[in-house]
């Protein structure tokens, strides 16, 4: 149907908007989710820094990138939980940390065990 091929361009333009995404929700009042779901916060700091992750790997794929995007993702979560200490309707928790580089390794075990299996096939 589409045959739509993204650059690395195009990966990091959709890592700026969804950093940007990222951050303003996470510096507005907080949604009612957390009152329904246990530990809601938590899996929406995984699945924001895993999908980062994905976005700026794709973005970018030496070891060396790899490593530099880890840090920079894991200081990203550092300063969005620093923002929140300011912010009377938000509360910040080492916690989200956590949850951040929890994604952030995920990501990075499953993408080294894809590339291992990918290299095995060959």
């Amino acid at each position: 149907m589409f045959n739509i091929k993204l650059t690395r361009k195009h990966y990091k333009v959709l890592f700026y908007i969804t950093a940007f995404a990222v951050f303003i929700l996470a510096v507005i009042p907080n949604d009612t989710l957390n009152d329904y779901i246990e530990n809601a916060d938590k899996w929406k700091h995984f699945t924001a820094f895993f999908t980062l992750s994905y976005l700026l790997n794709r973005a970018s794929s030496t070891i060396a990138h790899r490593i530099r995007n880890m840090i920079a993702l894991l200081i990203f979560g550092i300063f969005i939980e620093l923002v929140q200490i300011y912010l009377i309707y938000r509360t910040s928790s080492i916690y989200d940390i956590y949850a951040d580089m929890v994604g952030i390794l995920l990501f990075q075990l499953l993408l080294s065990l894809w590339r291992f299996i990918a290299e095995k096939r060959e």
